[in-house]
Formats: C-alpha cells, sequence, structure tokens
C-alpha cells in the first residue's frame, strides 16, 4: 500500500479554491472581487471593497521543514532515521493542498487496507480498525487531463488597452483527488455481503484512490469592463479569457485494494495493484529517463457576468466553455509481481465547463455592521458550498462560516485593522482524505 500511496502523491501540490484567511474565517467562502478573476473573467474590471484581503504569510510551509519528519521531505538529508521511520505521504500531500495553513493534525496514512465481515455487515478499515473513507473526491475528474490548468503561481500581467491584458507565468497544481468503491463493492457495502465480490479473479470489488497533477507555461488573453448602470439593479461587468498552455508535466496515479478468497470463500488477505501515466517534454528525456518524453499543451475560453449593486454583489463565471488538452508520454501499470510499461496518448473533453456562482451582500446595524456571503462551484468539478458571514465593530472583526468541499468544514477567524497595519487570523478545518476524521490548520496575513 505505500507503494500505491507513493504514485497517488507523487508531484500532488496545491488543490482547492483561491481562499485568503480573511475568506477561510468566513468557512471557505469565495467573495466578489478582483480576487476571484481567475474563476470570473467579469472580476477583472470589478471594484475592490469587498474582497479585501491582506498578504497571507505561506505558514504551512514550515511544516516541510527537517523540524517535522512527518511532513518533510527533506529529512530525507537531515536525520534519515527519523524519514524512515516518520515520513508520511498522506500527511506531506494534506499540508502541500494547503500550503497557507499549518495543520496541527496533517492526515496520516493507513498500514493497510482492512475488509471486515462480521454480523453488523462489511466494513474497509486501516490495521488499527479505524473506518477508511469509501468515496472522497476533491476537485475534478482525477481520470482525464483537461484544459483547465491551475493560475500561474507569480502571473506576469501586461495592460495592452482599455480593459484588455495579457498574463503569462508557470503554473502547478493538483487537477484532483478521488477515493471511490468499485459498483460492486458498493453493493456488497449496501448489502452487508460479500456475495457479489466472490466467483472472479480478481474480484470485482475494490476500492480505487487516484489523482493527477499538471505543471507547465500558460498564456492568457484576457477583456473585463463595466457596461451601463442599470436603474433598479446596479452596474454590470463583462468579461472573457482565452489560455493556452505548455505543458512541463503530467502525472496521473491510481491505486486499487480488492480482498482476496481462499478456497472456501473466506477474505485471506487484500490484493493491490496501480496504474500511472507520466509526461513530459522530449527534450528532459535524456535527463529523466522514464520513457515519457513527449508533448503537453491545450487552448481553452471561459466567460463571466457580474453585477454591483451597491449593497449587494453576484457573479457567474464560466471558466473551460470550449477547450482542448492533449498530452503524450508513457503509461505503467503493475501488480506486486510485476509492472507493464508503454507509449500512451491522454486527451480532455472538448467542453467541460466549471461553473462559480457567488455573491455578498452588507447589511448595517446600530452597532456595526454584518456581511453576509455565498458560492457554489459545480460542473466538472466535485461541487462546492460555502456560506459565511462577517460581523465588523470599528477596526475589529469576527468571522465564521461552513462549507461542503471535499467534506466538511467549518472557519472562525478574527481581524484588526489599524491604520498602518492590519492582521488577520483563521482557524479553519477540513475533512482529511481517505481516512477521514477532521484537520484543523492555523492561517495568518498581515496588510501594511
Amino acid at each position: 500500500m505505500k507503494r500505491a500511496l507513493v504514485l497517488l502523491a507523487m508531484g500532488l501540490s496545491v488543490l482547492g479554491l483561491a481562499q485568503g484567511v480573511r475568506s477561510l474565517g468566513m468557512g471557505g467562502v469565495l467573495l466578489p472581487g478582483p480576487s476571484q478573476a481567475w474563476a470570473n473573467p467579469a472580476y477583472a474590471a470589478f471594484p475592490g471593497g469587498w474582497d479585501k484581503e491582506g498578504f497571507q504569510i505561506p505558514v504551512g510551509l514550515l511544516r516541510f521543514l527537517p523540524l517535522f519528519p512527518e511532513t518533510s521531505p527533506f529529512a530525507y538529508f537531515t536525520d534519515p532515521q527519523a524519514f524512515r521511520t516518520r515520513f508520511d505521504l498522506l500527511s506531506f500531500y494534506d499540508q502541500a493542498a494547503h500550503p497557507n495553513s499549518f495543520l496541527l493534525n496533517p492526515a496520516r496514512s493507513p498500514d493497510e487496507v482492512v475488509f471486515r465481515v462480521s454480523a453488523d455487515g462489511i466494513s474497509i478499515t486501516d490495521g488499527s480498525g479505524n473506518s477508511l473513507l469509501p468515496s472522497f473526491q476533491a476537485g475534478s475528474d482525477p481520470g482525464k487531463p483537461r484544459a483547465l490548468v491551475p493560475d500561474p503561481l507569480l502571473p506576469i500581467t501586461l495592460e495592452l488597452g482599455p480593459g484588455t491584458y495579457l498574463r503569462f507565468g508557470t503554473f502547478a497544481g493538483a487537477q484532483g483527488v478521488r477515493v471511490s468503491p468499485s459498483p460492486a463493492l458498493a453493493q456488497a457495502l449496501a448489502s452487508g455481503t460479500l456475495d457479489s465480490c466472490k466467483g472472479q479473479d480478481p474480484s470485482p470489488c475494490f476500492l480505487e484512490a487516484s489523482g493527477s497533477y499538471s505543471a507547465g507555461i500558460s498564456l492568457a488573453l484576457g477583456f473585463a469592463a463595466p457596461l451601463a448602470e442599470v436603474p433598479g439593479l446596479g452596474r454590470v461587468y463583462v468579461g472573457a479569457r482565452g489560455e493556452g498552455f505548455y505543458g512541463l508535466l503530467y502525472a496521473e496515479a491510481s491505486a486499487q485494494a480488492r480482498p482476496t478468497f481462499d478456497q472456501d470463500g473466506n477474505v485471506s488477505g487484500t490484493g493491490y495493484e496501480y496504474r500511472y501515466f507520466l509526461s513530459y517534454p522530449s527534450f528532459l528525456e535524456s535527463s529523466l529517463g522514464q520513457g515519457a518524453g513527449g508533448q503537453g499543451y491545450g487552448l481553452r475560453a471561459d466567460v463571466g457576468v457580474a453585477v454591483d449593486g451597491e449593497a449587494w454583489a453576484l457573479g457567474l463565471g464560466v471558466r473551460n466553455l470550449l477547450g482542448f488538452a492533449r498530452w503524450s508520454g508513457v503509461e505503467v501499470s503493475g501488480t506486486e509481481s510485476g509492472e507493464t510499461r508503454a507509449p500512451a496518448t491522454r486527451e480532455s473533453d472538448f467542453s467541460a465547463p466549471e461553473f462559480l456562482l457567488n455573491g455578498a451582500y452588507r447589511l448595517p446595524l446600530e452597532v456595526g455592521s454584518l456581511l453576509l456571503a455565498a458560492d457554489a462551484r459545480f460542473g466538472s468539478t466535485a461541487p462546492a458550498f460555502h456560506l459565511g458571514l462577517e460581523y465588523g465593530l470599528g477596526p475589529w472583526a469576527l468571522r465564521a462560516g461552513v462549507g461542503l468541499e471535499g467534506g466538511f468544514r467549518f472557519g472562525v477567524g478574527a481581524g484588526l485593522d489599524l491604520e498602518a497595519l492590519a492582521l488577520d487570523l483563521a482557524l479553519t478545518t477540513h475533512e482529511a482524505p481517505l481516512v477521514g476524521g477532521t484537520v484543523y490548520g492555523v492561517a495568518l496575513a498581515v496588510n501594511f
């Protein structure tokens, strides 16, 4: 199982929505404004009064120091023994997926997957008897590439004219992570009997974990502008963006665990198998030597609209309305007894739109003010919903919110806005991938 987790976690990094510390303190809700222009091109011209965020301090990177061998790959060089006995790939992935939060209890990998059969039914547990999640997904389908690559990490933007801009930079990030049972295993879990799992070798009952990652260089040409103000509604903003990329790396991996049976039909153990696809530019083949040299490229179109009604704001963005991506490389399949390698090509769907609907409302109170916000993300990605509020009183702000994003989450936070300095602090949670349970994190932002 450890090898399967290596393949699954290899290269996976930032996965999730673009949430600042203020947003995390409100349960992860995405506020209308320029910070969400990645999801709604119309926000590139939108006023910035709704989504004010400070500079996020990437406190999660502290966990990659050798002081934390359970999440630090660098412990291999400073303390090889601690790395061998304590480093955990699922913990590393969990922290890498949340770089702006210091995780207090990152997820831990199971030592083994056990199918338990009892009078109460069937369960999937780790070696200690703790239940594993039979189904989990964050992000989009990791089973195929898509033209919707992550936003550049440090983009360079050039203004070409009124409302028109050119943006380019390097990107790197995970597309999605998924854990799901096969139809036969889902039937067995529902019926409480393993009858549907027997009679075939290998068994049709299996639990599959999969993930995908991409990196490259992207170039986007966008346009955003306000329209005439609509009486009784507010000012309407529209935007469109075309983006292409040249790929430097694409990795797609999956691992399966299934029960094995003895001649009497009793569970005798667990079998494993894995598959991964790898692609990188041909000029890197001489250095990497994995037989995965090929090409990766893609192109897509995004559109959006937003309305600023002074006391309220609302936006709808559609990414990847049309798009295409193609990667060529090598596919490797294997079990505990060996593996096979073959050249392969991966292509995306021609259209796999992803929608973001978000809005906010300011409610003045006798003492202070209240900001209510909500968002919904759906389409070619796993559905995500958030609801948050912020109570402001002078320089102070108190925040709270809940959400569904790869599992239930909540957040609480506080802010202090002085003339020369603003601080934001949040305690946030998310559901641990694969193993379940609540992971807590602390995030911090500052603005001068």
